[in-house]
């Protein structure tokens, strides 16, 4: 039973690309922007191939950077195309015309979703996990939370990995750093919407910073995740 949910697995990352083409030069804003956490989920990008390659699962990446469009928001959420974030103003998002608005829905957005929905119908799938990482310090605090799971109304699969987590004396958070119930997210739209067992993961990026630590974060999720559909099952 197992063996067959792992093989059923589908992660996503939403935010594993800090992306910006050409055409939308930056976005306005300096390089090392898009190299921060605002631009995207530092650290998932390979966390979820090395995640996907040990469950054997498929992967599906976001290949944008969440400044252009955020896959993971309901296309009527205002901050779905952000003007100001953490502060920062985004000035190639300022004054966007309605085409432009409507291509970065139909080239990223849209082309994004489809593939998951294409992707769960056609392999089967059964269980889906969201990978996304968070910074260690907000508003000049520390965050002492390594992982965070997030979770809608259907808390079945989040709960018992928060639990197995918990047994490995990690700091965990239930719906902390950030609250899981976002109406259209992806985890909403893909999950909850198709009655299929999910739980969104985020993982302070810290513990991303280098290939040994991502793969030892890998290690751990893998039998988290493991143990976790033992008890699914």
């Amino acid at each position: 039973m197992v063996a067959n949910l792992e093989k059923k697995i589908l992660i996503i990352a939403d935010h594993a690309s800090n992306f910006v083409p050409k055409e939308n030069n930056k976005l306005g804003l300096a390089g090392s922007f898009l190299n921060k956490h605002i631009a995207f989920d530092v650290g998932v990008k390979e966390l979820s191939l090395d995640l996907s390659n040990r469950l054997k699962c498929k992967v599906i990446q976001g290949k944008y950077s969440r400044l252009l469009i955020d896959v993971n928001r309901d296309l009527d959420d205002p901050t779905i195309i952000p003007e100001i974030v953490d502060r920062n103003i985004i000035p190639g998002n300022i004054g966007l015309s309605k085409n432009e608005v409507k291509l970065r829905v139909k080239k990223i957005y849209n082309k994004y979703h489809n593939e998951i929905e294409q992707t769960i119908k056609n392999e089967k799938v059964r269980v889906i996990l969201s990978l996304h990482s968070f910074n260690p310090i907000f508003k000049n605090k520390k965050r002492f939370l390594e992982f965070g799971i997030l979770s809608n109304e259907d808390k079945n699969l989040s709960s018992i990995i928060i639990d197995q987590l918990r047994l490995q004396k990690l700091n965990v958070g239930d719906n902390k750093p950030y609250k899981g119930n976002l109406i259209g997210d992806s985890m909403y739209r893909h999950g909850l919407r198709n009655k299929l067992p999910h739980a969104l993961i985020e993982v302070r990026n810290d513990l991303l910073s280098n290939p040994t630590k991502i793969k030892r974060i890998s290690q751990l999720l893998h039998k988290t995740i493991v143990n976790s559909l033992k008890k699914l099952a």
